[in-house]
């Protein structure tokens, strides 16, 4: 599937300023949050001009989706499928793992921007078609694979919503028994090989 936005320049150099800027960028907007921050904010963080930036992504919206593109594929590629499947309990505990929690607040600013903002309305839409396809294929053993999602992807929202206003994530232990008990997930599924 080819991108709503121009590929990126793809000299070392090049690569390494938009790397930077992604990194830079995702630590301004969940510092200040993304409706509080301007492109010249992440260029003074990041020590280039606007016009660097412009050299890689064509808006603000633009760069949001790519920061948040990055960070799922960084996390996704950790996903091991066939684990999910014997200890699902360590599923559960995804949603609330704090090493994702900057991208669950980059996901709500990104919510919100999408209803005024073309540029990450359509690249939110890419981005979670692409998912939701990759989830479905992973979930394809199961029963009604297309609720499973709905709900994956409701727990995660939810989950950020809590988090942007910042209630504290429960207990993981906690979490995790209560959420496998809501979906029925047996003792024996719970526990580690």
């Amino acid at each position: 599937m080819s991108s709503v936005f121009a590929d990126p320049p793809i000299t070392p150099k090049a690569e390494a300023t938009r790397a930077r800027l992604l990194e830079v960028a995702a630590e301004v907007f969940v510092e200040r949050g993304y409706a509080a921050v301007s492109l010249r904010d992440i260029a003074v963080a990041a020590g280039v001009t606007k016009g660097a930036i412009y050299g890689h992504f064509r808006s603000k919206g633009q760069l949001l989706v790519e920061v948040i593109r990055t960070q799922l594929a960084e996390r996704d590629s950790r996903f091991d499928a066939q684990a999910a499947f014997e200890r699902p309990i360590e599923v559960f505990f995804q949603f609330i793992n704090p090493d994702s929690r900057h991208l669950r607040l980059l996901q709500i600013d990104a919510a919100a921007a999408a209803r005024h903002d073309p540029d990450v309305a359509a690249g939110m839409a890419e981005i979670f078609s692409a998912r939701n396809a990759w989830i479905l294929d992973t979930l394809r053993r199961l029963d009604a694979p297309e609720v499973l999602l709905y709900v994956i992807n409701a727990l995660s929202a939810g989950v950020g919503v809590q988090e942007a206003h910042s209630r504290p994530a429960p207990n993981p232990e906690l979490w995790s028994k209560t959420v496998a008990r809501m979906f029925g997930v047996t003792e024996s599924a719970r526990r580690s090989p």
